[in-house]
Formats: C-alpha cells, structure tokens, sequence
C-alpha cells in the first residue's frame, strides 16, 4: 500500500508538472502569436510617407521663392530686355517699308501722354514702338455696355500673357472728355494702353475695312495680330475662354 501511494503521488506530480509546462508553453505562444500580430498593425501607419511628400514640396516652393535665385533671375531678364527691345522694333522696321506704297500710318496716345505709330496695309498691322510679338486691338466706347462688359477680361488677358501680348483698347465714335475718361479707366482699373487720339476715327474705319467689316461696323471689334499679320477678330462681345483659344493658338506661330 505504501508502494502504491508513492508510485501515484509520483505520477501526479508528473503530471502536474507536465500541464504546468503546457500551460506555460501555450502562454508563451499566444503572448508570441500576440506580438506578431500587432507588428504588422503599426508598420503601415503613413507617417514616413507623409513626411517625404512634404519635403518636396518645401523644396520646390524653396526654389521657386529662393530670394538669390530670383534676383538672378530678374537681373537676367532685365539685362536681356535691353539688348532685345532694339532687335525687335528694328525688324518691324525693315518689314514697314516694304509695304510703305500702300501704308497708312496713324499716332494713338493715351491720356498719359504715351504715343504710339501704327501702320496699317491691307491685312497687316504694325506698331512701331512695340516689341511684343501678338497685338490685340479693341475698338469700343464707354456709351457702349456691351463695350465695358469686357473690359476688364481683356486687362485680364494683358497681365496673363503680360510678355507675348500688346492690348490696345481704341475709343471708337466717343467724345468723352479726357478727365472723365482717366475716371473710367480708373473705375475699371485699366491697365493696359488705351488710346484717345483724334486719329481713332479714322484708324478704327480702315480697319474695319480690312476685316470686311461694314461702313458702319458694330462694337466692340477686336483683332489679333501676330508679328504683323491678321490672325483672327470677333464682331461683339465674345467668351474669354474662344479668346484664351486663340491666344494660346497664335503663340505656337511665334
């Protein structure tokens, strides 16, 4: 009996070390298996991703605002501006004479005083002191609504496309006086060149025939011009966007 009773009092300490050791065993898997399925729950989170976007875009806008940088570059096209300006209006003066036997040429100023030559012959349009290479001409009148409905896309377009284009707005059959004409323009804050000369009349008439426009031509008439040449015009007002089509169109000829 004593035998008996050692022999299973030994084997149920065996055994209870036995589950002991499982239970520990099991334990130690779930708290491994526990680990490993966390780990792949806090990899993924974006921060890193994030991080290396905005860098980037610190970078770019660093460059672009980079304050050495742009001086250079403003100092680079201030001295490329001189050297160019004489270029370009002297080709505009070998091209006038060779149309000089049919030309006709008129001076457009402004209330400030700033005068431009313009010569005209059949489809082609030159203005002597401009170096840009599109010009759009606008003929309009402050009586006229649909006139100054436009006006301010066209100063728009003028600040857009500040280096290639050259608006001229033209005072068609208008006798406002010039100080209420320098309120109009203030009013609609026009910046662009626009001319009351005495000339306006009768530039605005022979223009009008070169589109083939009637006598009494309706306004606002617009023309464009590149490098001289007739591109396109509108009778009335029309969208900005077939405008900004044009434009974008007329600067592949350049």
């Amino acid at each position: 009996m004593l035998f008996s009773y050692n022999h299973s009092t030994n084997y149920t300490q065996r055994d209870c070390v036995q589950k002991i050791s499982a239970f520990l065993l099991l334990l130690l898997l779930m708290v491994l298996t526990g680990c490993e399925e966390k780990t792949p729950n806090d990899t993924p989170v974006p921060v890193e991703n994030t991080t290396e976007i905005f860098p980037q875009q610190k970078t770019d806008s660093q460059q672009k605002t980079d304050p050495q940088e742009e001086t250079g570059l403003q100092e680079d096209q201030n001295q490329g501006a001189l050297p160019d300006t004489p270029v370009e209006t002297e080709s505009f003066k070998q091209e006038i004479p060779e149309i000089e036997a049919d030309a006709d040429t008129f001076t457009l100023a402004d209330t400030k005083g700033i005068s431009y030559k313009i010569t005209l012959s059949n489809e082609k349009v030159f203005f002597h002191e401009n170096t840009k290479p599109i010009v759009l001409l606008n003929l309009f009148a402050t009586w006229c609504s649909p006139c100054v409905g436009q006006l301010s896309y066209l100063n728009d377009l003028q600040k857009k496309h500040e280096k290639e284009l050259f608006v001229t707005g033209v005072l068609t059959h208008d006798s406002i006086d010039e100080t209420l004409l320098k309120s109009f323009l203030a009013k609609n804050q026009i910046s662009y060149f626009v001319s009351n000369s005495p000339h306006n009349d009768a530039f605005a008439s022979l223009l009008a025939s070169t589109l083939q426009e009637p006598e009494n031509f309706d306004i606002p008439l617009t023309a464009i011009y590149v490098n001289g040449q007739y591109f396109t015009h509108y009778e009335g007002v029309v969208p900005v966007e077939m405008i900004e089509y044009d434009l974008a169109q007329a600067k592949k000829q350049l």
